[in-house]
């Protein structure tokens, strides 16, 4: 059989195959379904092997190139790792955010790792839908320069205008020639906000946020950021819970955005916060701005079981004593990275509370609180009821207990001290002496670093004041702390009928840090006062009261010790309380004990002191006059000690004819020895007498009294130890001896 030599022989397989696959008819189109199948099987193939074999340096490079140009910074990324199961999942290892051009050379942000989840088919788009974002040890340093710019603004690129092919010359003639079509941006153009959508679930692994400002000084970090943000896209709301370390303080938080756009626009945007640890508890509702000048406007709540805590949290060098000082406020607040504002702001401390209009200065050296603090009733007492040992203040004393001394007890001491001789009475008397003194003054350091720590210009205004028993009310303070000086100075305060004004300053810078007091008290009543120092009302009346006094020291024995000054004390009608002196002098030989049914009336009673080295000495020296009794007294009082030393001249009014009586106060001045001062009578010169020339006892004296009496009559004492007065007071003293 002939054969076309044209056409090849065929095999049998391939006439089989032939035969069951023939072709049908050509259509029209087919070459055109062949190109797309080939351009479609490469395009997949070339995914494929893209994502089984990325070239990630191109990549990574190219998108951080891309986001990069879109926020204004450098974008670097080390490592990249690219999975498809079925989606699109990417980590990028040691990724950092450069600072702002013109900003030192540091980084605002950068993470160990950084993880995220990608729809595929929307990137083959050039477009980036992020399903989870996780931030593996992050870093965000945020950070404002001298001059008050921020890093963390950035100044977003627009989003590139989606390609054309072309486009009309001219929109009112179709027809007239088309212009140039516009570029197609490249990969790094493409990867701007407008082709980013922000993941729905995104988490913070050990992160860490720090700030620092080279305008204020200020320094805060933040440590083991570990939380969850969630976003609703459809509400357009973000929401963060999760907790951290600051101040070595764990700290929960959960706060919510309006607005999660307002943070990269740089807009405004509704902000609910609430924060939870030991030392403070706060919640935030309001408006907050995220441009430049950051700025939250809205209310604030926060407490805290302890306002010395509190303030060691933020950084001050505070002792923590007594009892925990609670506080709370609440109000309305506009706050800045420099300052915040608070506007009817109720304020409490422990039980007292106010309202605080002022503001809260951050942007200088130090932080600085200035405004007026209103208050209805401010409790001194129940916020210093746990007294401190290291406190400036001197505590009251509670247990004033004075010992009268039996006037033949006291005699035969004296009798005994002349014939031993002074000296041998004093070597006696200073081992006893020490066996019972008071406890001393602390020696535990202040701690005045907290004045150090901020500057104050404040104004304080309460009603009414409770501070023990005393009537305190219409109190006005201005308090001023500048570079930890104190200077306060009380304009106005009620106390009962009378009022006082002074001053205060401290200087903690200087060393020894130094403290300055005035105070003046016009016609107060004294029993609540002496009732507050001592525990008991001694005296009653109107006084005036002046003092100036300074001192330096690191603790209070050494203020005590280099205590200065001046202390006038006057009063007009009153009464001395526990005595009944004219009694007293009348039937000396009697035991007497404290008694504060008892008292001595007074017309007058006035004393003066100069105070140096802690010693305050009686100049001219206390006087009383009524009509009972008049009273003399001049002497010292030694404060570091805790020593009392006066010699009293009480003389009877109407008198019968007698010299006044010396009676003499001395030793611990909580617990005071009162008594008929015979030893002073002994050597006294003319104008001074015995308590015999006011009335005889009816008993003689106790026999080893009047032994006593005779064995000194018998020595051979100088008219120097023993006058002649003396011995003639002693000799009445003895029972007249029988007529033989």
């Amino acid at each position: 059989m002939a054969t076309d030599t044209g056409t090849p022989p065929q095999s049998p397989a391939h006439d089989v195959f032939a035969a069951s696959t023939a072709e049908p008819p050509r259509k029209k189109g087919s070459k055109a379904w062949r190109i797309f199948r080939l351009v479609l099987i490469g395009s997949i193939a070339s995914i494929a092997l893209l994502i089984a074999f990325p070239p990630t340096g191109i990549i990574k490079d190219q998108l951080a190139k891309g986001i990069g140009a879109a926020i204004g910074r450098t974008v670097t990324i080390g490592d990249m790792r690219l999975k498809l199961r079925p989606k699109l999942e990417a980590e990028f290892d040691q990724v950092a955010v450069s600072n702002p051009p013109g900003m030192a050379v540091r980084d605002v942000f950068r993470a160990e790792t950084i993880k995220t989840n990608v729809d595929l088919l929307p990137l083959l788009k050039g477009r980036v839908r992020m399903n989870r974002l996780d931030l593996i040890k992050p870093v965000f340093a945020l950070e404002e320069d001298a001059a008050g710019t921020r890093n963390w603004v950035f100044e977003t690129a627009a989003a590139a205008p989606a390609p054309s092919e072309t486009a009309p010359a001219d929109p009112a003639n179709p027809a007239a020639a088309p212009t140039e079509t516009a570029p197609a941006p490249d990969s790094s153009e493409a990867i701007a906000p407008a082709v980013f959508s922000y993941p729905p679930d995104s988490t913070i692994v050990d992160g860490t946020l720090t700030f620092q400002s080279a305008k204020s000084g200020a320094l805060r970090t933040a440590t083991a950021i570990n939380s969850v943000q969630v976003l609703d896209a459809v509400a357009g709301t973000l929401g963060s819970k999760g907790h951290l370390s600051a101040g070595g303080e764990t700290v929960t938080f959960d706060a919510t955005l309006g607005d999660y756009d307002a943070v990269i626009a740089g807009s405004t945007s509704s902000l609910k916060a609430n924060i939870d640890s030991r030392p403070l508890r706060a919640s935030l509702d309001g408006d907050a701005l995220f441009s430049a000048a950051a700025e939250f406007n809205g209310g604030l709540t926060a407490s805290s079981p302890s306002l010395i805590e509190l303030a060691r949290w933020f950084g001050s060098d505070i002792t923590a004593s007594g009892d925990p000082l609670r506080g709370s406020l609440e109000g309305k607040i506009q706050a800045t990275t420099r300052a915040v504002t608070f506007t009817e702001t109720d304020v409490m401390v422990d039980t007292t509370s106010g309202r605080f209009d002022g503001s809260l200065d951050l942007g200088g050296v130090r932080p600085k609180l200035s405004g007026a603090v209103s208050s209805e009733h401010i409790d001194l007492g129940h916020a210093t009821a746990a007294k401190s040992r290291s406190s400036l203040a001197p505590e009251p004393l509670t247990t004033f207990e004075p010992a009268i001394q039996p006037s033949w007890d006291q005699l035969l001491r004296d009798l005994e001290t002349l014939e031993k001789g002074p000296q041998a009475a004093a070597a006696e008397a200073e081992p006893a002496a020490a066996a019972v003194a008071a406890p001393g003054w602390s020696e535990q350091p202040f701690n005045l670093k907290a004045l150090q720590a901020f500057d104050l210009d404040l104004l304080i205004n309460a009603a009414t004041i409770t501070y023990g028993a005393l009537d305190l009310k219409q109190g006005r303070m201005k308090a001023g702390v500048t570079e930890g000086v104190l200077d306060a100075k009380l304009e106005e305060l009620a106390v009962g009928a009378g009022k006082a004004v002074g001053t205060v300053n401290i200087d903690s810078r200087a060393s020894p840090p130094r403290a300055a007091v005035q105070l003046n008290l016009t016609d107060v009543a004294a029993e609540p006062i002496v009732t507050e120092l001592t525990g008991k009302p001694l005296l009653s009346g109107t006084s005036n009261v002046e003092i100036t006094a300074n001192a330096a020291g690191q603790n209070q024995s050494q203020l005590t010790s280099t205590l200065d000054g001046k202390a006038r004390f006057r009063m007009g009608q009153g009464a001395l309380r526990g005595f009944d002196v004219r009694r007293m002098i009348f039937e000396w030989w009697k035991s007497w004990s404290f008694d504060l049914s008892s008292r001595t009336g007074f017309t007058r009673l006035e004393a003066q002191y100069d105070i140096k080295k802690g010693i305050m000495k009686s100049e001219p020296g206390l006087e009383m006059g009524g009509s009972e009794v008049e009273i003399n007294s001049a002497g010292t009082v030694n404060v570091p000690k805790k020593k009392l030393n006066q010699e009293i001249r009480i003389k009877a009014i109407p008198p019968p004819t007698a010299f006044p009586i010396p009676v003499k106060i001395s030793g611990d001045w909580a617990k005071p020895t009162i008594g008929i001062d015979w030893g002073g009578l002994f050597s006294a010169g003319p104008g001074v007498g015995g308590p015999q020339a006011l009335a005889q006892s009816p008993e003689p004296p106790p026999l080893n009294v009047q032994t006593a009496i005779r064995r000194v009559l018998a020595a051979d004492l100088p008219d120097d130890r023993l006058s002649p007065e003396a011995r003639t007071m002693l000799k009445s003293l003895l029972p007249s001896e029988p007529t033989p």
